[in-house]
């Protein structure tokens, strides 16, 4: 690294890609529940909510966890959002400046840096 907070204009956007892809997963999951509290708003109904768009189980929640109750299609793109979000961060993490930084000591002041570059980048796209 040629100084100790100098940040890789890649390392930037591969954390922005990141940034992105969670904010997509999370607006993916926040819709399905607001339209859920949408055509179930009362405070009983939080099993409709919670299976929105399936049916309840006819015979309530069963013993033991469920891994969902929302149909395939839905519970498919949201596992790929998510690893989208997750192999976008791993990539960010593995960036060779985030060693560099480690080994040179100034992790810190590189983590800080980074920051600050990312939100200049997140407000000059806004």
């Amino acid at each position: 690294m040629p100084d100790d907070t100098s940040v890789p204009d890649d390392l930037v956007d591969l954390q922005l890609a990141a940034r992105a892809a969670q904010r997509a997963a999370e607006e993916f999951s926040a819709e399905i529940a607001a339209q859920a509290r949408e055509k179930f708003p009362a405070p009983e109904q939080w099993l409709e909510r919670l299976c929105w768009p399936a049916e309840p189980p006819a015979q309530g929640l069963q013993d033991g966890p469920a891994t969902s109750f929302w149909p395939e299609e839905l519970v498919g793109r949201l596992t790929r959002l998510r690893e989208e979000a997750d192999t976008a961060r791993k990539k960010a993490a593995a960036h060779p400046a985030v060693d560099d930084a480690r080994r040179a000591g100034v992790y810190p002041k590189f983590l800080s840096a980074l920051s600050k570059r990312i939100t200049t980048a997140e407000a000059e796209a806004a």
